[in-house]
């Protein structure tokens, strides 16, 4: 894999709570690289709760998720919490994710991404992906923060995506940030 390049500015989400988020990384980091875990309470951004994340990578096997809101949810048709999101996918869309997470956890990145979405019923959305590092103490990686946000609502918001993630496309784009 070509190793992808590495913008040294600061993202600019298109959803007004990625960019909400990202600003509450920002200020939890202050000076450092990156906030540590301990540092980030979920009580702190409960408005954005139910499209949250939070994955703990046990790469290149694993990436457990620990935290899947109740508007993800929703919208799958089921809860993933302490699933193997790597296990979820097939062997394609596996390698696609643990090349973004292992580029995230080695090089300490903030990743942005879109990713495409259909419905059995046939409606189509687009999603905006957050995806940031927390660290431990030492600076390692062990925790990934992602925020998920269609940028275009369906006809039925209440429509699911059948309970399985298989429903979506590979990712449109993604850029990687170390500011």
């Amino acid at each position: 894999m070509a190793l992808p390049d590495i913008h040294k500015t600061r993202p600019s989400p298109k959803i007004p709570q990625n960019e909400k988020l990202l600003a509450h990384w920002v200020a939890l980091r202050g000076d450092a690289r990156f906030p540590r875990r301990t540092q980030f309470n979920p009580m702190q951004v409960t408005d954005l709760l139910p499209q949250l994340v939070m994955l703990e990578p046990d790469l290149p096997d694993t990436a457990t998720i620990r935290l899947f809101g109740t508007g993800l949810a929703r919208r799958l048709g089921i809860d993933l919490s302490n699933a193997n999101l790597l296990a979820l996918y097939d062997e394609e869309r596996q390698e696609l994710l643990r090349e973004l997470l292992n580029f995230l956890v080695e090089h300490h990145c903030v990743v942005i991404g879109h990713s495409e979405w259909a419905t059995p019923s046939g409606h189509r959305f687009t999603t905006e992906n957050l995806w940031l590092p927390l660290s431990d103490e030492h600076g390692k990686v062990i925790r990934v923060l992602g925020s998920l946000w269609e940028t275009n609502v369906l006809l039925d918001a209440n429509e699911t995506l059948g309970g399985s993630v298989n429903t979506s496309q590979y990712l449109t784009e993604r850029s990687y940030f170390s500011f």
